[in-house]
């Protein structure tokens, strides 16, 4: 095959090519692209950190049905008032939680998730992953809040 041969097949090729794709995308718009979606990645990550930083803070407050802070938590009313306090509102109640946040596998969760307790399909009690199977929840009456060992594997992550 001559040189002429091979620079036209490259050509064609070529041609074909993007004609089938529909154009090449230029490194700029795939920066632009792969920065934007890192930056709400990030975003997400980091604002889900600090609202586990805000959970953390209410350790030692009482538990109360109902109650969704400043000075006393059930278990949703805590991942409602941690993320509320950085202006992203939570529904209200576990099942509200569990129905309207993004799932996430349990083997992608990672520190300000929502871990919600399942039985039955229905959901009834949900904490702040920490990360190292840990999570901060107000637990039940007579207990504050504090951290614990996720004690079974009958949950599912949402991502706020």
């Amino acid at each position: 095959m001559s040189v002429i041969t091979r620079a036209l097949t490259l050509v064609v090729g070529a041609f074909l090519f993007t004609a089938v794709l529909g154009g090449v995308p230029t490194a700029h718009v795939g920066t632009s692209a792969e920065a934007a979606t890192s930056q709400r990645v990030h975003t997400s990550y980091a604002l889900r950190v600090k609202a586990m930083k805000v959970a953390l803070a209410q350790r030692g407050d009482p538990y109360r049905s109902g109650a969704a802070g400043p000075s006393a938590f059930d278990c949703s009313g805590l991942t409602k008032y941690s993320y509320g306090r950085l202006g992203r509102s939570l529904p209200r109640t576990t099942d509200q939680l569990k129905a309207s946040l993004k799932p996430v596998t349990k083997s992608r969760r990672a520190p300000g998730d929502i871990i919600i307790f399942v039985r039955g399909g229905n959901a009834y009690h949900a904490g702040i992953y920490l990360g190292h199977n840990k999570i901060v929840h107000a637990s039940r009456p007579g207990t504050p809040v504090k951290t614990e060992k996720i004690w079974t594997t009958a949950y599912v992550v949402r991502r706020p």
